[in-house]
């Protein structure tokens, strides 16, 4: 090369190269921001989607297992409801006997008993306080049999065809009191129609007599179902999300947002949308394969037809089927939102790191005139300086080049804070729903590899729609920060603590037993009740508790720890369930 052509390349080529490289190092920046950017939100709603179905078959499930359970205990109940009756009987005849044996004739006080006892009747009459002697004979029958007191019916069968008064009869020689199952017609009902029912009897060994009641299965399982749906309904009132029951006939027996659908028939409906929807729901519940049903209603939040998505699933052993569901375009208001959010911090970056850039190419263009022109006014003059000279431009390109990498690292260390804000709750600076649930997640797999056990709280703020009603979302807020601080310090640094819903946490516990983990519920829960907060005179909070241990299934821990939170606010709240 000529010294003519290599002029002209010390000339020109810091000019061009220079101011080229640095506008090109933050243009790659500037496309590697935009693409994180669009990977983390592209499946934004699809995510959001996911956790709310997890959320809802969670809800969905612990609302049948409340259906499940209150069924369980319908015999018990059954059982101690007639059994109390015959007691406070038995005390009632005891007591006249006691009182009068001595004073009158045994005909005149077994009179006073019969009167005394005669008027116990419940259900419209369909339960009652019998007496019968150990032969069979009738001393005190309800009105409808009133025509065979004192008469024996030691021969008197129920519809299956036992011999239910010498049944027992045998169990009051024996046992002194106990239970018997039979079926019989209702007075009241069909009488090509069997019920069960169940009868309690006790020995009333000063007349030879034995006394009892009897309850109809039916009655107390109505009962407990109307328990049931109470719980359900008290659940809708305290939740952004509502049950809905209904039975296999397309009978609505609860709907918390149209309570005019309750005891109507959607299957027999005018309107086409009901009866479309309840039979895509029925088909759902029957199917071997469940999944979501996708149908237009009206959301109670804006009065607008909306699609929804629902999960039902059919009570085990009842007609019943409980459903829940949520708005698609709810989760989309949130999606956006979140979005926008994102988009915003982002431009701010991108503006930051544009208008550097501008600046970084202007002064490397001047630097690079300015070294172009003096290594051209040397290279005339003294050729010998050539290397000296080449040195020197060395030197200030390295100066200029870590004056991009600090750049870059001072991007870098925005960008990571923008990473920050996206896993960070802005209201309470705790783990979000989305960090705490992929930090859940990483720690569930950590303990299943490690085979160590963990436990998990989940609470929420007792009538916290209440305090936003009564004193503004303002205020709202200062409680959420508060009861957020005051849980912060009953934590260990282990603990991770995250806010997953408007006023529902989440603390993941690492290798931490069931025992510990409800001290620590106990403790945070006493924190709060003692709390001296700012703006409002007393919060309470109601969490609940489970565990995890290799010899377990992790599949439905999430749906224990709900759960159990439901099942602690059912009980009154203020208070810790273990599940």
């Amino acid at each position: 090369m000529n010294e003519k052509n290599l002029l002209k390349l010390i000339t020109i080529g810091p000019i061009l190269f220079i101011p080229l490289v640095v506008f090109f190092t933050f243009l790659f920046y500037i496309i590697y921001t935009q693409e994180l950017f669009n990977i983390s939100t592209s499946n934004l709603k699809e995510e959001l989607i996911l956790k709310q179905k997890q959320n809802t078959i969670s809800k969905v499930k612990m609302a049948v297992d409340i259906m499940i359970y209150e069924r369980s205990t319908i015999e018990e109940r059954l059982k101690e409801k007639v059994k109390d009756r015959v007691k406070q009987a038995y005390e009632i005849g005891q007591n006249i006997y006691k009182q009068n044996i001595h004073k009158k004739r045994e005909a005149q006080v077994k009179e006073m008993i019969t009167d005394a006892l005669r008027p116990m009747i419940w259900n419209g009459g369909e339960s009652f306080i019998f007496i019968l002697d150990k032969n069979g004979v009738f001393a005190l029958a309800p009105e409808y049999l009133k025509k065979f007191e004192q008469k024996s019916i030691i021969d008197f069968k129920d519809a299956t065809g036992r011999y239910v008064i010498q049944e027992e009869i045998a169990l009051v020689k024996k046992e002194g009191e106990g239970f018997l199952w039979d079926t019989f017609t209702r007075p009241q009902k069909d009488s090509s129609t069997q019920y069960k029912q169940i009868a309690f009897v006790k020995d009333f060994d000063m007349f030879e007599w034995y006394l009892g009641s009897t309850e109809y299965l039916d009655i107390t399982t109505k009962e407990i179902e109307k328990t049931a749906l109470e719980i359900l309904r008290n659940i809708n009132k305290n939740s952004e999300g509502y049950f809905f029951v209904f039975d296999t006939k397309g009978n609505v027996i609860l709907h918390s947002s149209n309570p005019e659908l309750e005891g109507k028939n959607l299957l027999q409906s005018d309107n086409q949308n009901h009866v479309s929807t309840t039979t895509n729901l029925l088909k759902s519940a029957g199917s071997k394969f469940k999944d979501f049903v996708s149908y237009s209603w009206e959301n109670p939040k804006n009065g607008k037809i909306e699609t929804k998505l629902s999960f039902i699933q059919r009570v085990p052993k009842t007609e019943w089927l409980i459903g829940s569901g949520f708005y698609t375009n709810e989760i989309e208001s949130i999606a956006a939102e979140k979005k926008s959010e994102l988009q915003k911090i982002k431009d701010k970056e991108l503006l930051m790191v544009k208008v550097y850039s501008i600046i970084f190419t202007v002064i490397s263009l001047f630097i690079s005139i300015f070294i172009s022109k003096k290594l051209k006014e040397k290279f005339t003059f003294l050729k010998t300086d050539l290397d000296k000279k080449s040195n020197e431009l060395q030197e200030l390109n390295e100066e200029l080049e870590e004056k991009i990498h600090k750049r870059t690292q001072e991007l870098e260390d925005a960008y990571s804070k923008m990473q920050h804000i996206a896993n960070t709750d802005s209201l309470t600076q705790i783990n979000n729903r989305y960090s705490f649930l992929n930090t859940f997640n990483s720690q569930l797999k950590k303990h299943k590899e490690q085979q160590k056990e963990f436990s998990l709280i989940m609470f929420d703020i007792d009538y916290f729609k209440l305090i936003n009603d009564t004193y503004g979302h303002d205020v709202g807020d200062i409680v959420i920060v508060e009861i957020t601080q005051t849980v912060k310090v009953c934590l260990r640094e282990c603990d991770i603590f995250g806010r997953i819903g408007g006023e529902e946490f989440m603390i993941f516990l690492p290798h931490t037993s069931i025992h510990v983990a409800k001290e620590i519920a106990q403790r945070v829960r006493i924190a709060v009740y003692e709390c001296d907060f700012s703006v409002v005179e007393h919060v309470t909070i109601s969490l609940g508790v489970t565990a995890y241990t290799n010899a377990q299934d992790d599949s439905d821990i999430l749906k224990r720890v709900d759960t159990a939170l439901y099942k602690a606010k059912a009980l009154g709240r203020n208070r810790v369930v273990v599940y």
